[in-house]
């Protein structure tokens, strides 16, 4: 079988990608969104 492997694609940066992603994390934190601390109806 052939091998279908691209062995000459660039390197990805995902340290920028993450940082930007961690900085919305905080963002939406400080907003209240997202957390996870929900409060249970059913006891």
């Amino acid at each position: 079988m052939s091998q279908t492997r691209d062995n000459n694609k660039k390197p990805k940066d995902h340290n920028a990608y993450n940082q930007l992603k961690n900085e919305q994390e905080k963002k939406n934190a400080r907003a209240g969104k997202h957390n996870n601390s929900k409060k249970t109806d059913h006891l």
